[in-house]
């Protein structure tokens, strides 16, 4: 059974689509095509009625790609969220998901035996001394910190807090997730909290700077003084942001998924959201704690857990929504971890990385 909208801002089906659809065997289609339809985006105008008819399905699992996520806390069955993969700095290939059973847990992770455990190890080590390797000797992640911070507009004689921003375009609904649903309520708020001794360095989202007017944040950074900066980024490139955490020493996100970034780099991080985050993350959730760690000098993420979760997530969780087939999504639901399926995941992964422009 598919529960699904018509189109509106880029998300939901056309008739194209379900053309492109209608040779699929046992599927049947639900078209929610009334008027209230877009506020199944994020909240249905009608969820009892709407858990209702999920219950006279009685579904077995329920697949949810929506930014809804407390009525389809309602259906009956295993939830999984339909995710798009991320693990900042590594790149994620076309068409790579996750299924996860909280919506933005970052860093979660199955509870694994030893031996699974070592077997992610090995099995990742390469890639992962490979990628450390890479971040320090190629161009434009390896210039010194000052030349980069300097290239940045930034100083290098003050503490520098990232602050990468979320997308904000109006296809984005899981805005409604944020704790500030705006970036620019979201940038006052940090920029109000801080001394004198630290520089705020925000980094747009590549998306924003390709897709969405945002001079009025621009403007506000302006406003807001020589404490806080907008680093260039006029190609809408991901490396400046990846940059930026690699040589700043505090690092502060929403739901982005540039805090795996801090996490490979060990930046120390302040999560500001109502979404939960892995313990070996070590992320603070409130700014007087995180200031304080900036004063103490305090650590990040546990690097050997971080590893463990980047194998995890490379080689495991990301799946190809181009090549699963049913009885494999049905496997990995019930089954959380499987050994077998760690040596086509780097074989996947192993052949994106050699098409890709790491610096793009």
């Amino acid at each position: 059974h598919v529960l699904v909208p018509p189109l509106w801002r880029n998300t939901g089906v056309d008739l194209a689509q379900l053309d492109a659809c209608g040779d699929l065997p046992r599927v049947q289609w639900h078209i929610v095509d009334d008027d209230s339809h877009p506020s199944l985006r994020t909240r249905p105008a009608d969820p009892d009625g709407l858990v209702d008819f999920v219950r006279s399905i009685a579904p077995d699992y329920v697949l949810c790609r929506s930014a809804d996520i407390a009525t389809p806390g309602r259906f009956p069955g295993k939830l999984f969220h339909l995710l798009e993969a991320g693990s900042a700095p590594f790149l994620a290939p076309p068409g790579g998901l996750i299924f996860q059973r909280d919506f933005w847990h970052h860093g979660a992770i199955p509870t694994l035996e030893h031996k699974d455990r070592e077997m992610l190890s090995a099995i990742f080590d390469q890639t992962w001394i490979e990628a450390r390797n890479r971040f320090d000797t190629m161009p434009p992640f390896s210039l010194p910190r000052d030349r980069f911070l300097d290239q940045m507009g930034l100083p290098c004689d003050r503490k520098i807090i990232a602050l990468p921003l979320e997308y904000e375009h109006e296809e984005a609904f899981t805005q409604a997730h944020n704790r500030f649903e705006r970036n620019i309520n979201l940038l006052r708020h940090v920029a109000g909290g801080l001394s004198d001794e630290v520089v705020l360095a925000v980094s747009d989202h590549p998306l924003n700077r390709r897709h969405v007017d945002n001079s009025a944040v621009y403007s506000a950074i302006e406003d807001l003084g020589p404490s806080v900066r907008l680093i260039p980024n006029p190609d809408g490139a991901y490396w400046p942001t990846t940059s930026l955490i690699k040589n700043c020493d505090r690092v502060i996100v929403q739901n982005t998924k540039a805090i795996y970034a801090a996490a490979f780099f060990g930046k120390p991080v302040l999560r500001l959201s109502n979404r939960p985050t892995a313990d070996w993350i070590g992320a603070r959730t409130d700014m007087t704690s995180f200031l304080e760690d900036v004063r103490a000098g305090a650590g990040g993420a546990d690097i050997e857990l971080a590893r463990l979760w980047f194998a995890f997530h490379i080689l495991h969780e990301v799946v190809s929504s181009r090549n699963i087939t049913g009885a494999q999504i049905l496997d990995r639901l019930d089954r959380p971890f499987g050994r077998e399926r760690l040596e086509a995941g780097l074989r996947r992964f192993d052949a994106y990385r050699a098409e890709i422009d790491w610096a793009a």
